[in-house]
């Protein structure tokens, strides 16, 4: 009996064994874990950039070679050799989703690196109409967040963001003030051979002097009237806007803007958009209205 019993409880075991065995490859596994999405990108780039952070400025050849590398992406986000050439300037490359579900192709610098030069997000599948630009990450605080709305309102926009906090290497990482970044240069590179307009956004600190949530300046020079329209509708969108070209908030006009006065040499319309902290915090309020001036 003692032997019996024994068989059946081997026969038993082997028999759980066999469905298990049977469920391991009959029950599907769990589904991977989806990858980042561009917004995750963006918040985890921005968290690690620091004022004492490494900086340098490309050497002329690191930038061309990184400049025509995105050239070639935008038209075909699946060039082996131009993501190389990307890989290779320090930059790693993928792609990701963002809020709207838009697909694009992500390259971004390592923070830890002197050569922390930026992070760039093209659209895969649509014409770029809009140049979305954050230049003082980590320092305009949650300038990101809005930029990423903006995104998510228009996914044929291209989004540029600094590499490094703006006062790294002795500030000379604020790339709204230096012609020697890799940020200005694949703006006035996009701006000029896609005829994009520039909407490049800044943060100041809430001041009850100002009573204004958007301050909104066109570069050196009377604004674009796109830029003119601009100002139009963030107001439309219940936001009191301070417009710079009519003085009474001059100070935050951005006139000595590198991106805006090349902007303004090729006649291509710049919009320097300050929001105060209430806006950035609340990217919702604006994003859309913002996202009108890539057209429709």
């Amino acid at each position: 009996m003692t032997r019996t019993r024994t068989m059946v409880g081997v026969l038993v075991l082997l028999a759980i064994a066999a469905v298990a065995a049977l469920l391991a490859v009959f029950t599907p596994r769990g589904a991977p874990p989806a990858p980042p999405s561009l917004e995750a990108h963006v918040r985890d780039f921005t968290d690690r950039l620091s004022p004492r952070g490494p900086y340098r400025p490309p050497q002329p050849a690191e930038r061309d070679a990184v400049v025509e590398a995105v050239a070639v992406l935008v038209g075909s986000g699946t060039d082996r050799a131009a993501q190389g050439a990307l890989q290779d300037a320090g930059f790693t490359v993928g792609t990701a989703r963002n809020a709207a579900g838009a697909e694009f192709l992500v390259a971004r610098s390592d923070p830890e690196s002197e050569r922390s030069w930026g992070l760039i997000a093209l659209p895969l599948g649509r014409t770029p109409r809009l140049l979305v630009e954050v230049p003082h990450p980590n320092a305009d605080y949650d300038t990101e967040n809005v930029g990423t709305a903006v995104l998510a309102e228009a996914p044929d926009a291209v989004y540029l963001q600094a590499g490094a906090h703006r006062r790294a290497d002795d500030e000379r990482a604020d790339v709204a003030h230096e012609e020697d970044s890799l940020f200005h240069a694949l703006a006035v590179d996009l701006s000029t051979r896609l005829r994009l307009p520039q909407l490049q956004l800044h943060g100041f600190a809430d001041r009850d002097d100002l009573g204004a949530d958007v301050v909104l300046g066109g570069g050196p020079d009377d604004p674009a009237p796109a830029v003119r329209a601009l100002a139009d509708r963030i107001e439309g969108a219940g936001l009191a806007v301070c417009r710079a070209w009519e003085g009474r908030c001059s100070e935050l006009e951005g006139r000595t803007n590198v991106q805006g006065r090349a902007a303004a040499l090729f006649g291509l319309p710049f919009a320097h958009v300050e929001m105060n902290v209430e806006t950035r915090s609340h990217p919702e309020k604006v994003a859309a209205a913002l996202a009108t001036l890539g057209g429709s």
